[in-house]
């Protein structure tokens, strides 16, 4: 586990709420004098709260999907700007996973029910050849005096407000645990746009596929739809032709479709290859060709029906 690697994971974490300021004195003596007595331009550190473990001697064939089913029992697991569960997977120098996993939590209460319940025990019961697995907090002792300003000022516009509505989402699932679920889940879900029903779906075919097979764009795309209609209302399905990184997008006629298609598709394997999901954060632009262009959803046909 790198330097790097934390950074990646811990940024963007802070909140951007600003520190509470010190009650104002009635007197502009006393402010003159609180001025002189401290140092010019030290502000006090914010320190970063560590809400990791780092877990090791895992089964090196179990996935992103396996590992999330089972350490989210003990907490609900966080979540980037894109919508993915922040979940490493450490690799060896060929690039195969070594064992090694940083899983961050939304709370910092679940690091020890996790370590009380997984370290020193079997990842898989019925599997234990492997040996136990190993939980620990991880070690973020060198970033605490880190002011996560300083990340959050790296974010870009549209980081930060993916960054908003994830929390808020967590937060909304956090809150549905406590006896009022119906009251916490209006109060804390997540504002969304029409876009948020969209699933893109990235190393879901290969260029070769469709050049070597011209029926591989039908069935592609049919396989998809099978998929995903498991999860909700599909409206539609498109597959770009012209995309080296294999993209199809899943539109759904509901957001919560389209999340729960996200968290159990993200990081499976479909025809050999591991899948990207994610939910769009604006409208989907990505190359097609002709044959790409005459897909059309549903609700874009019900809508021209009406306006005939």
């Amino acid at each position: 586990m790198t330097e790097e690697d934390v950074e990646h994971f811990m940024g963007g974490f802070a909140t951007s709420e600003a520190p509470v300021a010190d009650q104002v004195t009635d007197t502009s003596s006393k402010k003159r004098k609180k001025a002189e007595d401290e140092p010019a331009g030290k502000k006090a550190a914010k320190v970063q709260e560590n809400r990791a473990v780092y877990v090791t001697n895992l089964p090196r064939d179990t996935n992103e999907v396996e590992i999330n089913e089972v350490f989210s029992r003990y907490g609900i697991i966080d979540q980037g700007a894109d919508g993915n569960k922040r979940i490493k997977m450490y690799t060896d120098d060929e690039g195969n996973f070594n064992g090694e996993v940083l899983i961050v939590y939304f709370k910092k209460d679940s690091i020890k029910l996790a370590i009380d319940m997984m370290d020193d025990y079997f990842f898989r019961i019925e599997e234990q050849n492997n040996g136990t697995i190993h939980v620990k907090e991880a070690d973020f002792s060198y970033k605490r005096n880190k002011d996560s300003d300083q990340i959050v000022s790296k974010m870009t516009r549209k980081d930060k407000k993916a960054s908003e509505r994830n929390r808020a989402d967590l937060n909304r699932k956090l809150a549905e645990w406590s006896d009022n679920e119906e009251e916490v889940a209006e109060v804390f879900a997540p504002k969304k746009n029409k876009w948020a029903k969209v699933c893109i779906m990235k190393y879901a075919f290969t260029i070769q596929e469709l050049e070597e097979d011209p029926e591989a764009y039908l069935e592609i795309k049919e396989d998809i739809r099978e998929v995903a209609e498991e999860f909700g209302d599909v409206t539609n399905v498109t597959l770009f032709d012209k995309e080296a990184d294999g993209t199809i997008t899943v539109r759904f006629r509901e957001f919560e479709s389209a999340e729960n298609f996200r968290d159990r598709n993200n990081g499976r394997h479909f025809a050999g290859r591991k899948l990207q999901v994610t939910i769009a954060e604006d409208k989907p632009k990505f190359k097609k060709s002709a044959r790409g262009e005459e897909d059309s959803s549903d609700e874009e046909r019900l809508e021209k029906i009406a306006k005939a």
